[in-house]
């Protein structure tokens, strides 16, 4: 006879265990797997004769270390990630940058072919269907307890297929730059399933990998940070794993961080500059009040959640003032307020139960914060590839909806999978409609101009394109038409933001172009007298009246300009003494002995605190017209 303690043991039923990581998960996917990466590579191929546009300058075709190959490889680990394109560290935006992982592998790629783009692009195309496979295996993880009975209607296969082909992913795809934000996430996303590999069989190695992965997506780009949040957040969600459980997975990522912040700050000297750009450009928020501070950054978040769920219309360009200056009281910025209470209010609702949509939605808000503006500028309104990371929240969240409402409601099946359907559709003709644009710089400003009309650099980036085009027209006739179009675009940018530097070069560049036609010195040197009153750092003008000087004509006619510029307006008016001094010394190169010159070089050292200099040209000036004396 059994003794009853062996009866109540034989009688206790084991909690069936499931393993995720059971061998033959890509044998049993191959389907999914070809889909998805297939997808990938299927849409993103046709960029591989794209031109490099946009920030690819600065990393690629005009970066100093990008362009020694595999030997720049050092000074890129060793300097902040505008250095190689400036020659010197720039603070244009709060905390300078540091992403090295991707400028490494466009000088790795640089040593292979050069400037010649289709390389880059390939790996943007393979590295974007790497991430969307090693997305399906987490989420597959993660939900491995929703299961489905065909496969082509399973949560992490329709939740992934989304995110290859949402639309708002081109910019990060196409555009060569856009490298930093693919190996940030697979660098975040590897660190999850690193740490999984370790919560279901218990692999110490796996572990020990998931601060690796973590570091080198951090080096890709900082963002890779906010999955410190997001890590706990999948444990918690998804797991049984307890909070003393979570404390250990979590310990490689810090160290990873800890080990990425140092060696940031013994690169760029510091976490966070105090200093704050005077330029619009790189600090939108210039001028506005506390409040409309606040109301701008709230409305661009509501702006984020309609990119993910109706994409349309795209732009490469949110500057001033496509986003416009908001307040509290104007409808967007109420009405993105009212999404994030409601979203707030089904997070909390859904934290206990450990509902899907709670996770999607704290993913969602943690991945977005680094780039919010909420924290710390980030040197734009917003941007298309910020939501590229956050955009897998919307992804998971749709399909889980519609497949339990499917399973719950079998009324409502056929709208659930209609609703799937016209979702993977339209996301898929809008990229395919939208990945064109990035061919060269001229589709993708002429793109951005019809989207951005209000954007200063939309309208200055176009307008360059017009004139680069224009310089390549041989008939006289419609050249001019051209840099004509071209004008009026630099002019509206320059309307929008009357200081801004670029569209002020190119509004100098313009202007000498109207002289090759019509040689008029007197309409050429007024332009040039109001763009340096807007901007005296243009360079192009400096550079144009060294040409005027070499040809020796109209000598008091540039004269008379130089003091006007150098005296009158920029010592005077504008008080840049640094450049009042340059267009005064080109007016001593025509004649050193023009008193006036003289005098008025005098008078601008005195004021820019050198009077022995100062008192030596007014005393030569004075000799030279005595009557000076009685001038102020």
């Amino acid at each position: 006879m059994a003794k009853p303690t062996s009866r109540r043991k034989s009688g206790r039923k084991k909690k069936r265990t499931i393993d995720p990581f059971a061998s033959g998960f890509w044998a049993k996917h191959w389907r999914e797997a070809v889909i998805l990466f297939g997808a990938c590579v299927a849409l993103y191929t046709m960029t591989l004769p794209y031109e490099f546009v946009l920030d690819d300058q600065i990393v690629i075709k005009d970066n100093n270390f990008t362009k020694k190959g595999l030997g720049g490889i050092p000074e890129i680990f060793a300097h902040d990630s505008f250095t190689g394109y400036f020659g010197e560290q720039k603070d244009l935006v709060a905390g300078s940058r540091y992403r090295p992982l991707s400028l490494a592998m466009f000088a790795a790629e640089y040593e292979l072919v050069g400037e010649a783009t289709w390389l880059y692009h390939l790996v943007n195309s393979v590295c974007y269907g790497l991430l969307c496979l090693l997305i399906f295996r987490v989420l597959s993880v993660l939900l491995i307890r929703h299961r489905s009975e065909r496969w082509y209607l399973a949560i992490p296969f329709l939740a992934t297929l989304l995110f290859a082909l949402h639309p708002v992913h081109t910019e990060a795809v196409a555009n060569i730059k856009g490298r930093d934000e693919i190996l940030a996430m697979l660098g975040a996303v590897g660190a999850l399933y690193a740490v999984l590999r370790y919560v279901y069989r218990r692999s110490l190695p796996w572990l020990l990998a998931s601060g690796l992965i973590f570091f080198l997506g951090l080096l890709a780009k900082e963002n890779t940070i906010t999955f410190l949040a997001v890590i706990p957040l999948a444990l918690y969600f998804f797991t049984d794993t307890r909070l003393p459980k979570w404390a250990v997975c979590i310990v490689p990522a810090v160290v990873a961080t800890v080990a990425y912040l140092a060696v940031r700050i013994s690169v760029i000297g510091y976490l966070f500059s105090e200093n704050t750009s005077s330029d619009l450009l790189n600090n939108p928020f210039l001028g506005m009040t506390t409040g409309q501070h606040s109301a701008t950054v709230m409305y661009t978040l509501g702006e984020y959640v309609r990119l993910l769920v109706f994409p349309h219309p795209l732009t490469h360009d949110y500057y001033p003032y496509h986003v416009p200056v908001m307040d509290w009281g104007q409808a967007g910025t109420l009405i993105s307020l009212l999404i994030y209470l409601v979203l707030a209010v089904v997070a909390l609702a859904g934290l206990r139960r450990k509902w899907i949509i709670s996770f999607c939605i704290l993913y969602f808000v943690a991945t977005l914060s680094v780039v919010s503006n909420v924290f710390f500028p980030i040197g734009t309104f917003m941007n298309e590839r910020f939501a590229f990371m956050p955009s897998l929240a919307f992804c998971l969240a749709l399909p889980y909806y519609l497949m339990r409402l499917r399973e719950r409601h079998p009324r409502w099946q056929w709208v659930a999978v209609a609703v799937l359907g016209l979702y993977v559709a339209g996301f898929a003709a809008k990229s395919v409609h939208r990945i064109p644009t990035w061919r060269n710089a001229l589709s993708l400003n002429t793109s951005g101009i019809a989207v951005s009309k209000n954007s200063a650099r939309a309208n200055c980036f176009y307008g360059t394109a017009l004139y680069n085009e224009a310089l390549k027209v041989d008939d006289r006739e419609e050249r001019l038409r051209i840099v004509e179009e071209a004008d009026a675009y630099v002019s509206k940018a320059l309307s929008i933001i009357p200081n801004y530097l670029s569209a002020n070069q190119m509004k100098s560049g313009l202007i000498a172009e109207y002289y090759r036609y019509d040689r008029d010195l007197d309409k050429l040197l007024k332009g040039f007298e109001e763009v340096l009153s807007r901007k005296p750092n243009v360079a192009y003008i400096q550079q144009y009246m060294e040409y005027l000087n070499n040809r020796g004509r109209d000598v008091e006619k540039l004269l008379d300009w130089y003091y006007r510029v150098g005296y009158e307006i920029l010592s005077k008016q504008v008080r840049r003494y640094d450049y009042a001094h340059i267009y005064l010394n080109y007016g001593l190169q025509l004649d050193p002995n023009n008193a006036l010159i003289n005098w008025a070089i005098g008078r601008n050292y005195l004021v820019w605190g050198d009077p022995q200099r100062g008192n030596q040209f007014l005393e030569k000036a004075y000799q030279l017209d005595p009557a000076l004396r009685q001038r102020e």
